[in-house]
C-alpha cells in the first residue's frame, strides 16, 4: 500500500456501521428482473429446495405460481403457511399471514412479488414492510422485484411503455439486501416463453404482447435491470474497498473527477468533463478544494458561479479542507475510484522548481500513478504580468492592536527591569515568548504589528547602544533580524493554528446545529413548526432573516409566509420563478442578482414543497461553508416537509379506509334491515293470491298481520334513518305542546300492536294526569324505540315495565326488562350512533339509541341506562324539566 494514502476514517466508519447493522438482521437476497416471466420466483424456489435439502428451516410466506406447472412442483417439496383472510367490501382476500411467520420464526422464508399492495385492513399496507419487519425479527428473507416497480425507474418505464407503474418501492429497500440475483433473460427467449403460454395464457397472452412485452420494450427493460445491477454491484465494490482499505482504483467502471476553482477557466474544465462523462456514460466528481486562501468577493463569486454549473450539469460535488492541493485530489480519487482526472494546463512557478515538487501535474501523475490524468487546453488571455501580492489579512478591529501595543509595553517594562539579572540577550527570548502569547489570542495583523514594535524597542531600548537604532556588534545585527524573522513565523504559525482551530469550531456548530434541527423535524407535527424550527435555526447560524413560502393544497406557491409576513411583488415574483425552475436565484446569483434576497427551492424527492428566501443584513457574500449549509438546511426541510405531507396523506387513507368500512357496514345493515321486512312482505302478500293458501280464513288473516307487522318495521326503519339525517343536517324542529303523559302511556298498547304480543307490558302511573311540553309524535318514537329494544333483548314471555314517577322537579319515565342486562363497560357507549353491543342478536343498525337520545336532549332532558339492582335486566330511564301547566289545564283536569 503506498503509505501517502491514508483512508478517511469516516468513510471506513460509515461502511462497518453499515455492515454491522445487515449482520443485525436477517439475511436479505433479492431475485432482480426486467420483467414478468424472466423465472425470478422459479430461481427463488431453487434455491429455497438447495437450502431444505442442507437442513435449513425454511417456509414459504407467499409465492405466485399463476399456473406455472414448473412453479408448482417445486413449490409442493415446501412448507407453505397458510394465507390470512381478509374481508373486504364482499370480498375475501387472502395475503400473506405475518403474524403466523413471526410466531413460528423459521431461518428462512420466501415472500414473493416484494412491490405488492396489501389488502385494506393488512398491518402494512405494502409488503416490503412486512420484509422489513421480518428481518429486523432476525428473520431471513428471499424476494423477488422487477426493475419497474423501482421508485427511481418507475417514470422511465412509464416513458418506455407507455404503462404508468402503481406498485413502487424505494430503492432503499434493495440497498437492505445482503445478496441480489439479476435472472437475466434476452428479449426474443422471453417472447419465446410467451408464445409457448409460459408467462401468460389465452387471451391475456396476446394483450401483454401487443403492449408491455414488445421487443423494444424489452430490450430497454432488460438494459435498466442490468445499468442498476451493475451501479449495485460497483457501489458494494467500493464500500468494501473503503472497509478492507484496499488500494485502487479498479477500472471496473470509468469515474471522472475536475477540480473547481474560483478561476475563469474552472467553467471551461467543467464542461469538458460534463462531455466527457457523457460520451462514456460515466459519474462525474467535480472537487473544491479549500486552501485557507481569502478570497476577494469576485472571485468568491466565480468560485459559487463554477460549483453552481457542475450542480446543474450532474455533477457530485465535494468540497473539503486542505493545504496540499496534489494530495486532497489524490485522496478523493482513492476513496471514490476515480479513474480519469481532468484539469487544465498548470503555469509552472519558480518557487515549485526550488522546492523539487514540480507543478501540480507533476505531483498528480507522480501520486496517482493508477489514474490517467487528462490535460485540457485553454486559451491563452494576454495580459500584463503584474505580480500580485494578497495582504496577510490586516482584518482585525482597532482594539486588538491597541491590547496588542499595551502588552508590548508591559513586557518592555518587565523585561528593563531584569535587565541586570539576565542581559540583553535574553530580553529577546522573553519577547518571542511574548509573541507566541499574542498569537494565540489574535489574527496575524496584531502579530505582525506586535513583532516589528517589539523588534524595534529592543533594538532601540535594550541592545547596545542604546537610546538609538544603531548596533555596533555583528552578532547582534543578526540576532535581531534571527528574532524579527522566528517572530513573524511563530505568530504566523499560531495565528494559523488558532485559525484552524476556529474552523473546526465551526464546522463541528453547523453539525451540531443541523443534528438538532433534523431532531427538531422527527418531533415537528405541522409545517409551521418546520419552517420555524429552519428559519431559528439559520437565523443563529447566518447573519440575515429568513422567510418561508410553503405550497397550498393544489401545489400552488403562497404569497403569505409561514409567519404571516406579507412580501413584495418583486421578492414574490422571484419565489415563483425560482419554485417553477427549482434553482436557486436573486442576491449573488447569475439570476436576478440585483434582488435584494437569495431564494432557494425546497425539495423533496418528486416535488418542490415551497422557496426559502434568505435576506442578509450584510451584503457581504456567503462563504462556501456557509453556502453548503443553506443548501443541506433547504434539502432537509423539503425532505421534512414531504415526509409530513405523505404522513398526512397516509392517516387521510386511513381515516378514507376506516371510513369507507363503516358505509360499507352500516350499507349492509341497512340493506338488510329493509331486505328482512320487504321479503316477508312480498311472501305473504305472494301467499294470500294464492287462491288455495286465501282460502282459509285464518291463515289469511295470519298473512295479512305478518304484513301488517313487517309493514311497521319497516316504517320504524324508515323513520329512524330519516330522524337521524334530520338531526345531523339540524332540518329537525320540535312542535312543542302541553301533552297529558298519562294519555300517551295509556295509548300505547293499542299503538305497538304485535311488537309486545310476546311480552307483559306493564305501565305504572305514579303521578295520574301529569302535563309536559313536547312533541307528542316524536315523544311517543322515543318511546318506540325503547320499546322496541327492550323487546329485542327480554326474553319471550317476560315483563316490560314502564314507570311514570317525579323526583325533584324532574319527571322520570322508566323502561325496565327482564333480560341479561347490559355489560358494565358498554353503558356509556349505548347511545352512540350505529354502536351495538357485541354479542348482540343480529338486527337492527344501531340509531335508535342514538335517535332517543337526540330526541330527549332537544327537549331539555336525558336519558342513562343502568342495570336493575332487583333482578336481572337494564333500566332505561328519560328524565324531563317539569314546568307547571296553564291554568286552564289544570281547571280542566
Amino acid at each position: 500500500m503506498n503509505d501517502e494514502y491514508r483512508p478517511n476514517p469516516d468513510r471506513i466508519l460509515e461502511g462497518i456501521k453499515k455492515e454491522e447493522e445487515k449482520r443485525e438482521r436477517g439475511h436479505f437476497r433479492v431475485f432482480f428482473g426486467m420483467c414478468p416471466g424472466v423465472g425470478k420466483t422459479y430461481a427463488m424456489l431453487k434455491a429455497a429446495v438447495e437450502q431444505v435439502r442442507q437442513g435449513a428451516d425454511l417456509v414459504v410466506g407467499v409465492v405466485e405460481t399463476h399456473g406455472r406447472r414448473e412453479t408448482e412442483e417445486l413449490l409442493s417439496d415446501l412448507k407453505v403457511i397458510s394465507k390470512k383472510k381478509i374481508q373486504y367490501k364482499d370480498t375475501v382476500l387472502e395475503e400473506m399471514d405475518l403474524d403466523a411467520i413471526l410466531k413460528l420464526k423459521p431461518q428462512i422464508v420466501l415472500v414473493d412479488e416484494l412491490a405488492h399492495t396489501n389488502a385494506p385492513g393488512s398491518r402494512h399496507p405494502k409488503r416490503y414492510q412486512d420484509v422489513i419487519e421480518l428481518l429486523e425479527a432476525g428473520i431471513s428473507v428471499y424476494s423477488t422485484v422487477n426493475v419497474q416497480h423501482l421508485e427511481s425507474r418507475a417514470d422511465l418505464v412509464q416513458q418506455i411503455t407507455g404503462i404508468k407503474i402503481q406498485e413502487r418501492i424505494p430503492d432503499s429497500i434493495l440497498d437492505l439486501a445482503n445478496q441480489m440475483e439479476l435472472i437475466d433473460i434476452t428479449a426474443q427467449g422471453l417472447l419465446k416463453r410467451m408464445k409457448e403460454g409460459k408467462v401468460y395464457q389465452g387471451d391475456r397472452a396476446v394483450r401483454a404482447e401487443e403492449n408491455f412485452f414488445r421487443e423494444t420494450h424489452l430490450m430497454a427493460l432488460r438494459e435498466l435491470a442490468l445499468r442498476y445491477t451493475a451501479e449495485r454491484v460497483d457501489q458494494d465494490l467500493q464500500d468494501q474497498m473503503v472497509i478492507q482499505q484496499i488500494m485502487g482504483p479498479w477500472n471496473t467502471q470509468e469515474r471522472l473527477l475536475v477540480a473547481v476553482s474560483h478561476s475563469p477557466f474552472s467553467g471551461r474544465l467543467i464542461r469538458a468533463t460534463r462531455r466527457m462523462a457523457y460520451g462514456l456514460e460515466a459519474p462525474w466528481v467535480a472537487l473544491h478544494i479549500d486552501t485557507g486562501e481569502r478570497l476577494s468577493e469576485e472571485d468568491q463569486t466565480m468560485l459559487m458561479r463554477n460549483l453552481a454549473l457542475a450542480r446543474e450539469l450532474g455533477a457530485e460535488v465535494v468540497s473539503l479542507r486542505s493545504s496540499n492541493i496534489a494530495g486532497a485530489i489524490h485522496q478523493v480519487s482513492h476513496e471514490r475510484n476515480i479513474t480519469q482526472i481532468i484539469m487544465g494546463r498548470p503555469q509552472r512557478r519558480w518557487w515549485e522548481m526550488l522546492g523539487g515538487q514540480g507543478s501540480l501535474l507533476d505531483q498528480l501523475v507522480r501520486k496517482s500513478s493508477t489514474v490517467d490524468v487528462h490535460i485540457i487546453r485553454q486559451e491563452e488571455v494576454p495580459r500584463k504580468s503584474v505580480w500580485k501580492w494578497t495582504p496577510p489579512g490586516f482584518d482585525a478591529a482597532g482594539a486588538a492592536y491597541w491590547n496588542a501595543f499595551w502588552f508590548v509595553m508591559g513586557v518592555s517594562f518587565v523585561s528593563r527591569l531584569l535587565l541586570p539579572l539576565i542581559g540583553y540577550r535574553a530580553v529577546g527570548f522573553v519577547f518571542l515568548i511574548a509573541m507566541m502569547v499574542i498569537g494565540l489570542v489574535t489574527t496575524q495583523g496584531p502579530i505582525l504589528f506586535a513583532a516589528v514594535l517589539s523588534a524595534l524597542i529592543w533594538n532601540f531600548f535594550f541592545i547596545p547602544p542604546i537610546m538609538t537604532f544603531a548596533i555596533s556588534a555583528p552578532e547582534d545585527v543578526m540576532m535581531c533580524v534571527a528574532y524579527l524573522l522566528v517572530a513573524l513565523l511563530s505568530g504566523v504559525l499560531a495565528a494559523r493554528i488558532r485559525a484552524r482551530d476556529r474552523d473546526l469550531e465551526g464546522r463541528e456548530e453547523r453539525t451540531r446545529a443541523l443534528y438538532d434541527l433534523v431532531r427538531e423535524f422527527s418531533s415537528s407535527l405541522n409545517p409551521m413548526d418546520i419552517c420555524l424550527a429552519t428559519s431559528q435555526s439559520l437565523e443563529g447560524l447566518l447573519n440575515g432573516k429568513v422567510k418561508i413560502l410553503l405550497t397550498d393544497s393544489e401545489g400552488h406557491l403562497l404569497k403569505r409566509s409561514f409567519n404571516e409576513s406579507r412580501l413584495d411583488e418583486k421578492d414574490f415574483a422571484l419565489a415563483v420563478w425560482s419554485f417553477e425552475n427549482g434553482r436557486n436565484a436573486g442576491w449573488k446569483t447569475e439570476t436576478l442578482s440585483e434582488s435584494r434576497c437569495l431564494s432557494l427551492p425546497l425539495k423533496a424527492k418528486d416535488k418542490t414543497m415551497g422557496v426559502l428566501l434568505f435576506y442578509p443584513r450584510e451584503k457581504t457574500i456567503l462563504s462556501l461553508d456557509q453556502q453548503n449549509l443553506l443548501e443541506n438546511v433547504c434539502a432537509q426541510t423539503g425532505m421534512a416537509l414531504d415526509r409530513l405531507r405523505l404522513q398526512q396523506q397516509s392517516e387521510q387513507m386511513k381515516v378514507l379506509e376506516v371510513s369507507e368500512n363503516l358505509h360499507q357496514a352500516l350499507l349492509n345493515s341497512v340493506s338488510h334491515e329493509l331486505r328482512t321486512p320487504l321479503t316477508a312482505i312480498i311472501g305473504s302478500a305472494s301467499a294470500v293470491l294464492d287462491e288455495k293458501v286465501s282460502a282459509n280464513k285464518e291463515t289469511r288473516e295470519q298473512l295479512a298481520q305478518d304484513i301488517v307487522d313487517s309493514s311497521l318495521r319497516l316504517n320504524q326503519v324508515v323513520e329512524n334513518l330519516l330522524d337521524m339525517s334530520r338531526l345531523n343536517s339540524g332540518a329537525l324542529r320540535l312542535k312543542k305542546e302541553w301533552v297529558d303523559l298519562e294519555d300517551v302511556l295509556s295509548g300505547l298498547p293499542g299503538k305497538l300492536g304485535r311488537l309486545v304480543a310476546r311480552h307483559k307490558l306493564s305501565v305504572v302511573n305514579y303521578l295520574g294526569s301529569c302535563y309536559a311540553q313536547i312533541d307528542e309524535k316524536l315523544f311517543e318514537h322515543v318511546l318506540l324505540n325503547l320499546l322496541s329494544n327492550a323487546v329485542r333483548y327480554a326474553p319471550e314471555g317476560t315483563e316490560i315495565t314502564l314507570r311514570l314517577e317525579m323526583e325533584n322537579r324532574r319527571i322520570l319515565l322508566r323502561i325496565l326488562d327482564q333480560g341479561p342486562g347490559i355489560p358494565q363497560d358498554n353503558l356509556k357507549n349505548i347511545f352512540e350512533a350505529f354502536y351495538r353491543v357485541p354479542g348482540s342478536a343480529t338486527g337492527g343498525v344501531g340509531l335508535g339509541l342514538a335517535i332517543v337520545k337526540a330526541l330527549i336532549e332537544a327537549h331539555g332532558g336525558r336519558v342513562y341506562a343502568q342495570n336493575r339492582k332487583d333482578m336481572s335486566g337494564a333500566e332505561f330511564v328519560v328524565e324531563l324539566p317539569y314546568e307547571s301547566p296553564p291554568a286552564d289545564l289544570e281547571d280542566g283536569r
